[in-house]
């Protein structure tokens, strides 16, 4: 995925650059993802074969050298290729009729010196014979391939499922009207953007050129630039988390997306500037997917976001990379065990109150509505479930057989979720909505 000048691709004097251990990361992140979504959607064995496509909109050289300064490591055109390969490899083990992935493979570069690179990399990786069959090496700036890159989409004839990889090295070069655009016009369209946060509210002020570098990417209406100099006077350091929830807020608008997840990432350094790795998407089941692989990858949290919700990658607390174990204090801390417990007490306060505002909802539901709020997992909720289900705050039924839940670990998708009949004096309604008639109140 292609950087800033630091990452430079030269096919003629075979130099290529040193990938960061934050970078690593997100390729590990990619890997994943695109191995579970074909798993996934393969998960009926009756289906013969689905088709996808891949579209890296800086996908860069295709290689770098190791963190470690000695070994390989291949871009993500390559970890795209090769993880499909591998993942239909494993679905077909001990299958006689084998199944298959007809991809297409969309990479995307606006500096010819990486797309030469990349077609090197590809020859070496046994890919050649697929180029401009089944693999599109494009020079181009990705927002001017976009309109092409849709209709290419459109005409492939097995589905328009498409996961789209934006790395992009700023904040600027992907303006939200674009992502709009492709979940406007693809049917299945997945996106996984970095998005340069730190950069981005570093930049701010109420000067002009700042707006309107905003307003090229359609978040200039999120930020109260009006309140922005007194926040900055009044909260020295919290008034850039509370910047964090309006872009969030704006992201998710714009984007046209129905889910978010936002993985945040630190670099290493003396000052290095966190950015978000955001995946976008009209599915739920996408969004939990991802979420189980934020939290397989996960080393850190902060309450910039939603309380002790915002989960990401810090270079700093990673001991492969530092060599030493790091204990981090107050709001952010090291990530461990302790950090899905205390997310699943915060839940078990919060959640009997959202059950009561919408007294019958199914598990599921109540999942999806919660989505774009919360980093916790399905498997994190139902354990939040259990205390209130103990204490009798909360039912939960079976929908078919009538079945009462009696812990949290069981709860199924399907399941009603209501108030109980006899709830604590913590829960009850307001006297006002008594009287009115509004709810009744069973006297047992």
């Amino acid at each position: 995925m292609a950087k800033d000048e630091k990452y430079k691709w030269n096919i003629s004097t075979g130099t290529y650059p040193q990938i960061d251990p934050h970078s690593k990361v997100k390729h590990k992140i990619i890997q994943d993802y695109i191995r579970s979504y074909i798993t996934v959607l393969m998960s009926n064995q009756m289906i013969p074969r689905i088709g996808i496509n891949i579209i890296d909109g800086f996908c860069g050289g295709g290689i770098y050298k190791d963190d470690d300064g000695v070994g390989v490591h291949y871009g993500s055109p390559i970890i795209a290729l090769d993880t499909v390969r591998q993942t239909v490899a494993e679905i077909n083990i001990l299958r006689k009729l084998a199944r298959e992935v007809v991809a297409k493979y969309y990479f995307v570069d606006i500096k010819k010196d990486n797309i030469n690179y990349l077609n090197a990399i590809l020859n070496e990786k046994g890919y050649s014979h697929l180029i401009n069959k089944d693999i599109f090496p494009l020079k181009s700036r990705f927002t001017n391939a976009l309109p092409a890159l849709i209709s290419q989409i459109k005409k492939f004839k097995f589905s328009e499922r498409a996961l789209f990889l934006l790395d992009q090295y700023a904040y600027k070069d992907v303006p939200f009207s674009s992502i709009r655009t492709i979940f406007q016009k693809v049917g299945n369209a997945e996106v996984l953007l970095t998005f340069n946060v730190d950069s981005l509210i570093d930049y701010l002020s109420e000067r002009e050129e700042n707006r309107k570098a905003l307003q090229n990417i359609d978040l200039e209406k999120y930020i109260p630039w009006a309140k922005l100099a007194s926040f900055k006077a009044t909260m020295r350091h919290e008034w850039q988390h509370l910047i964090q929830r309006f872009l969030a807020e704006g992201i998710l608008k714009e984007s046209g997306a129905e889910f978010m997840t936002v993985f945040f990432i630190t670099p290493y350094g003396a000052n290095p500037r966190t950015y978000w790795f955001i995946h976008l998407a009209k599915s739920y089941r996408a969004n939990a997917v991802m979420k189980e692989i934020h939290w397989k990858y996960g080393n850190h949290f902060s309450h910039s976001m939603t309380p002790a919700l915002f989960v990401g990658y810090d270079t700093k607390r990673d001991i492969q990379v530092t060599d030493q174990h790091n204990l981090g204090f107050g709001e952010e801390h090291f990530f461990d065990s302790v950090t899905g417990k205390r997310i699943e007490n915060e839940l078990s306060e919060l959640l009997p109150r959202q059950i009561y505002q919408q007294p019958v909802q199914t598990f599921g539901s109540m999942m999806k509505s919660m989505a774009n709020g919360t980093m916790a997992n399905e498997s994190i909720v139902r354990e939040a479930l259990h205390m209130p289900i103990l204490c009798k705050d909360i039912e939960v039924f079976d929908k078919d057989s009538g079945t009462r839940r009696r812990k949290g670990s069981s709860i199924k998708s399907s399941d009603i979720l209501m108030p109980a009949a006899q709830r604590s004096m913590f829960f009850l309604p307001p006297i006002s909505m008594v009287q009115k008639g509004k709810i009744e109140i069973e006297d047992d």
